[in-house]
């Protein structure tokens, strides 16, 4: 018996909308692998058996080349084929059910009118026999391609199509976007900012995770391969060319770093434990070598080995001496900042989640806003929203939220990283008028009906979940994957 082992009808509504898959596939390899019997059944649909062949067939109708199977991973294309070849046994079963047809006429009309095919505002049939010669289609494979994506359309049009809404409907959905709202604001990072964190929450923060403070340093030396180093003059001549060949073959040759270099040691930079940010375990700056130059050495995996090295016309021989894993100290400045900044959103954190919890057990009203007003010293500021496309105060985003409540409700408002940071409660609301007459209604009335379609498909896909068991015998499709 089958397993249950891969369900893929788990978004159907997502899978009706997959494109029949039209790109070269070179199908190498499978010859008369399979057996007739239980065994090569690949996957059942309710009681409907498919078998490899069938699978193998309709994989043979796609195009997809070598380069391309490479690219995306054998198993993930070949359970994408799949996925499609599975939504359209699904289609086919649920049009007929329907009684959803195709008629010849109406594909000739689909074919004829399609504007890949016209030449000088005429189907042409010389256009239309280079596409299939290109695209290595057999004429009734790719009309019955052409054939499947009218029926999904008109599936879809069977569940979403010849929908009207009632006007109340459409007047919502201008409404959320267009109502004017007028609001008491408090910008909590003025209240946040008086909190800086001590020294002591530093030291304890650092400790607690000291283990995940380390950072990868190295100590190197290099030598910068200018004209005056190797030839004695300024010209970047062929006779300087010639040098630097030279400097890479030995370094393909295995001489050391040191022999490289013998004429010029007293020119070698020796730098001891640094890190990709250019300073040392205690955060100590180092400023004379270059961003570029420091980027190349860390990517040198090889140590004690020496490196030629090139960019933007600038030349060195490097070698890695040593490398370790170091936990950062407090005395570095930079890394202290990012355990600041890191403790400041735990702050903001904890203290939003304090309003939160307040607000959502209705212990926190307009009297207690004013009180936290008084208490911090900070202004209760007041703004008014002409639409949810008016940034004159907040971003796009936060807008978003603001209008997902209702006059009389108070929330805190944040963005992403939590740099900007609010107490707002809805004042006042103002309904907006629209002419039922105007384009801008016209545009809210196709909105509304593509919300409403949505929740059909919705509603669809829920259907085909609970009324189509489909299974996969996983040894079968393993050996066709091995196959390819």
């Amino acid at each position: 018996m089958l397993s249950s082992i891969r369900k893929f009808s788990k978004t159907f509504a997502a899978k009706i909308f997959i494109a029949i898959i039209a790109l070269p596939f070179i199908f190498w390899g499978m010859g008369p692998l399979f057996v007739s019997g239980e065994k090569n059944v690949l996957l059942e649909i309710n009681d409907n058996k498919i078998n490899s062949e069938e699978f193998i067939t309709y994989i043979q109708k796609i195009n997809l080349n070598r380069d391309e199977v490479e690219r995306i991973g054998k198993s993930k294309i070949f359970d994408q084929i799949l996925t499609n070849y599975i939504s359209e046994k699904i289609i086919a079963i649920e049009t007929e059910k329907k009684g959803i047809q195709l008629t010849d006429r109406a594909l000739k009309n689909i074919l004829i009118n399609d504007k890949y095919f016209l030449k000088d505002g005429k189907f042409s049939r010389t256009k239309y026999e280079k596409f299939l010669l290109k695209n290595r289609y057999a004429a009734p494979i790719y009309e019955r391609s052409v054939a499947n994506v009218e029926l999904k359309g008109q599936l879809l049009t069977y569940y979403g199509g010849g929908i009207k809404l009632p006007k109340f409907i459409i007047n919502d959905s201008y409404k959320r976007e267009n109502q004017i709202k007028e609001i008491d604001f408090i910008d909590l990072n003025k209240i946040y900012s008086k909190n800086t964190p001590s020294e002591e929450d530093i030291k304890s923060f650092y400790e607690k995770n000291k283990s995940l403070f380390k950072e990868k340093f190295k100590t190197f030396k290099y030598l910068e391969l200018t004209p005056e180093i190797l030839t004695e003059k300024k010209d970047f001549d062929e006779d300087y060319f010639k040098k630097l060949d030279s400097i890479e073959n030995d370094i393909l040759d295995g001489k050391t770093f040191d022999s490289i270099v013998s004429r010029n040691k007293q020119k070698v930079i020796n730098i001891k434990l640094v890190n990709s940010r250019k300073s040392n375990q205690d955060g100590v700056f180092l400023k004379k070598i270059n961003d570029t130059l420091l980027k190349k050495i860390f990517s040198i995996e090889n140590k004690n080995k020496p490196e030629f090295i090139s960019f933007n016309n600038n030349y060195y021989v490097a070698e890695v001496l040593d490398e370790k894993d170091m936990v950062l100290t407090l005395k570095d400045q930079e890394f202290k900042k990012k355990i600041m900044a890191q403790l400041e959103i735990n702050f903001i954190i904890k203290e939003n989640a304090k309003l939160l919890e307040k607000i959502r057990n209705k212990k926190f009203h307009e009297k207690e806003m004013l009180q936290l007003s008084k208490k911090n010293n900070v202004t209760i500021n007041k703004a008014k929203i002409n639409n949810i496309k008016d940034t004159s105060k907040f971003s796009p985003n936060l807008l978003k939220t603001i209008y997902k409540f209702n006059s009389g409700q108070i929330f805190v408002l944040s963005d992403d990283l939590l740099k900007k940071n609010y107490l707002v409660r809805i004042t006042k609301e103002k309904d907006p008028k629209i002419d039922p007459n105007s384009d801008i209604y016209k545009q809210y009335v196709a909105k509304a009906n593509a919300e409403y379609i949505s929740k059909v498909y919705k509603s669809y896909d829920n259907y085909i979940n609970a009324n189509y068991k489909i299974d996969v015998n996983n040894k079968v499709l393993e050996r066709l994957k091995n196959s390819f």
